[in-house]
């Protein structure tokens, strides 16, 4: 019987197809770059912590700008007005501040909680936060009507006035503040596992926050400090 010879195998994978195991074209083509963009499972890219991070520094920064111009008017209008009175502190005032210093601390033993898991005390703490931050915000409506029921109005003399302006101006911030963590506080009793967008939230959240704590301590000291 004649020998016959087998022709060549004939490769018929087109020159820089897709290479199916690794998602990209093989001999310097492209490659799959999903991890870089924090894509899982083909989803869409996701937006990077720091570029959120970026875009709520940026906003307390003009939040400082306008602190800054008041706490300059302030300043100004105290050293040239010879009809200076400075007004006393408020009696609720030091217990109302205390509740927003708390409300830091149970929002970090929140965040503290989120590592080992949701469970129902971690729920508690951002629910706590909530509580205060409201709590806070009626103590300043409650303050402010105390304030106008002794006669001193946002007209009454230039410390009068600058304290309803600023700390009016902090509370409208504020409470944003508390309508995030209310939102905090629902994604937190709607989760079952800590999720990457929770995580998130509350890392946003919680920078917000201490920054809005740490500006009512500046406005404290500087309207009944300063002298």
């Amino acid at each position: 019987m004649p020998a016959t010879i087998a022709p060549p195998e004939v490769d018929n994978k087109p020159k820089g197809s897709h290479d199916s195991s690794g998602g990209g074209f093989d001999g310097g083509g492209w490659r799959d770059d999903s991890h870089r963009w924090g894509n899982f499972g083909g989803s869409e890219p996701q937006t990077p912590i720091d570029a959120y991070r970026l875009a709520m520094w940026l906003a307390l920064a003009s939040i400082v700008m306008l602190f800054a111009g008041l706490s300059s008017a302030y300043v100004f209008r105290m050293g040239a007005s010879p009809d200076w009175r400075s007004i006393s502190i408020p009696s609720f005032l030091l217990p109302n501040s205390c509740l927003l210093l708390a409300s830091s601390l149970t929002l970090e033993l929140f965040r503290r909680g989120l590592k080992s898991g949701l469970d129902s005390r971690t729920r508690l703490w951002v629910a706590l936060t909530s509580l205060l931050g409201a709590g806070f915000l009626a103590g300043q409506v409650w303050i402010w009507k105390t304030l106008s029921a002794q006669g001193i109005y946002l007209s009454s003399n230039s410390h009068s006035s600058f304290f309803y302006l600023m700390t009016g101006t902090h509370g409208v911030h504020l409470a944003g503040g508390v309508i995030a963590l209310l939102v905090l506080c629902w994604k937190a009793w709607r989760h079952v596992h800590v999720t990457r967008g929770l995580k998130t939230f509350s890392d946003l959240t919680a920078i917000y926050w201490h920054f809005m704590d740490g500006l009512w301590i500046y406005l404290f000291l500087l309207l009944f400090l300063w002298r």
